[in-house]
């Protein structure tokens, strides 16, 4: 490896390195510096599912390819064509949660908290499969309309495959975080500092790997400077998220926690059809909205972020990313502030 290579992975492991101190500090709790360096070895490897589901299509379920999945609705009857569409999406969101949980485990060598946060997760997954899928198959709407619309290959791939692989990304990075670091969250920064943790793991790791593949160490420093702030931020924002869902009840019992709940979204049909039909606890409709709107936005940055730079939109996506820095640096001290009220009023222990 030449000195201008060195220089560049250098580079890489300090920015890192920063990235992951300056959040560290902004958690008012932090937890062990032991337990942030395992869940970042942990993520360090989340880019296995990504290289398995590839490897997956391209080898045995073709059917799973991004293209493939949208097929049947343009080569079947209506019926048949939207039932397999659903199906593939589904299996789709199965491939990648199982992927996402077994690697995990794997590297939690199957101990017994980790059994019991996927477990958990499992419990709590079936409306993030359906989002999952919803997602994904409005990704590959989007990317076939911009294609047949303008016959631009660089729009449909901008609308489409970003978007597709930012949804795999983040739900990913997600199930590393639940599965290793669930039991361990002790309130809602944990949830945000852990997330970042693994989101810079991620992009550590994807950055080397994209870097090796293409022989072309100055693509580190490219993507040092726009890969590792990008993951820094939407998994900061699935973070918080994922800190009000983990809180659910807690949030819900603070002070004017029911009236601010039943303006969401799913509050409104928290007295409605869809709770009676599925028996759910008002803190469990609350705690999957967190989970969707958390997916929702951090894919939503993601995606805009890589759309931006794919179209050398630089002087946008710069700002964009700077202001995601700022959103997240806010989203530390509205997460403080209700920290200090869940322990004000007995409903978190933080030791």
């Amino acid at each position: 490896m030449t000195k201008v290579n060195v220089f560049y992975v250098t580079l890489l492991v300090l920015t890192t390195l920063i990235w992951g101190v300056v959040f560290y500090k902004k958690d008012y709790h932090p937890q062990p510096v032991k337990i942030v360096l395992k869940s970042f070895g942990v993520g360090l490897f989340s880019m296995v599912p990504v290289f398995a589901y590839k490897y997956a299509y391209q080898h045995a379920l073709p059917e799973l390819s991004e293209f493939r999945i949208f097929r049947p609705l343009l080569d079947s009857p209506i019926e048949s064509g939207i039932t397999a569409f659903v199906l593939n999406l589904v299996m789709l969101s199965l491939l990648i949660f199982a992927l996402g949980g077994l690697l995990s485990l794997i590297l939690n060598f199957f101990s017994h908290e980790s059994l019991a946060n996927l477990k958990k997760s499992l419990r709590q997954e079936p409306l993030g499969f359906v989002t999952v899928s919803i997602l994904i198959g409005v990704a590959i709407m989007l990317q076939r309309w911009a294609q047949d619309t303008w016959e631009s290959p660089i729009l449909a791939t901008a609308l489409g495959s970003i978007l597709f692989l930012a949804i795999i990304e983040e739900y990913v990075k997600h199930l590393i975080v639940r599965v290793t670091d669930d039991k361990r969250i002790k309130d809602i920064d944990d949830a945000i500092t852990l997330s970042i943790v693994v989101g810079l793991a991620f992009a550590f790791t994807e950055t080397m790997v994209y870097g090796i593949m293409a022989n072309d160490f100055k693509m580190i420093f490219f993507r040092t400077m726009v890969s590792l702030p990008v993951h820094v931020v939407a998994s900061g924002i699935f973070g918080y998220y994922y800190g009000l869902a983990h809180f659910a009840k807690p949030m819900m019992a603070l002070e004017g926690g029911e009236k601010i709940y039943q303006n969401h979204l799913w509050g409104m049909a928290s007295h409605g059809w869809l709770q009676r039909l599925m028996t759910l606890r008002k803190s469990t409709v609350y705690s999957e909205e967190k989970i969707i709107e958390g997916f929702l936005f951090a894919t939503g940055f993601h995606a805009l972020a890589n759309v931006l730079f794919e179209l050398s939109w630089g002087v946008v996506a710069v700002p964009t990313i700077v202001f995601g820095i700022w959103f997240v640096l806010r989203l530390y001290k509205t997460s403080q502030k209700e920290n200090r009220l869940m322990v004000k009023m007995g409903s978190l222990r933080i030791s």
